[in-house]
């Protein structure tokens, strides 16, 4: 018990001086700590991911041009502070098939561009998104704004969408050799 007693009696004897300095020592570390933290590798940030399928382009036997088509484009992108972004393109020109999901909202008659927002949590090697809403316009509205737009923000459309879905759809994403993966798709 005098041990207890004398240990008590020597940590509040330490001049103030070096209880302080001790103070700023632990919150530097503790702060070094965290901002080591937020640059750790994230290869989901600050770039956007592209998913494709269809028929390329092709060069016929006289070196002609033989025109592809994209049946879905998709491009999705993660950002810093937590959000969720996918742009969906939809040729609905020649095929009428359903890519839209999640967020599956009835088509809009033409091309059409879907957006959908949502955020994101990382958390055992999976991006896990919660897509909260998808937006559709038709493709001539945004087209040229979105070839423009900064992909180091969100994509915001300016004129009012055609179609809002209120959609609650959870998804998991992971790395599968460098290269973003979910259960249906393998991004670029």
């Amino acid at each position: 018990m005098m041990h207890v007693i004398a240990m008590i009696f020597a940590v509040y004897m330490i001049p103030m001086r070096l209880r302080v300095a001790l103070l700023l020592v632990l919150l530097i570390a503790a702060a070094t700590m965290c901002a080591q933290a937020d640059t750790l590798p994230a290869p989901w940030l600050d770039r956007e991911f592209r998913y494709w399928q269809g028929d390329p382009m092709m060069h016929g036997p006289n070196g002609e041009c033989i025109a592809g088509y994209t049946d879905e484009e998709r491009r999705v992108s993660f950002f810093r502070d937590g959000r969720y972004q996918e742009v969906v393109f939809e040729d609905r020109g020649f095929i009428q098939v359903r890519i839209l999901e999640p967020g599956d909202c009835a088509s809009l008659q033409g091309d059409t561009v879907a957006v959908l927002t949502g955020s994101w949590t990382w958390s055992s090697d999976t991006l896990h998104v919660t897509v909260e809403r998808t937006a559709q316009y038709p493709l001539e509205v945004v087209l040229d704004a979105y070839m423009r737009r900064d992909v180091s923000r969100p994509f915001a459309v300016l004129v009012p969408p055609t179609r809002v879905c209120g959609t609650e759809a959870d998804r998991r994403f992971w790395f599968e050799d460098g290269r973003l993966a979910e259960a249906v798709r393998t991004w670029d």
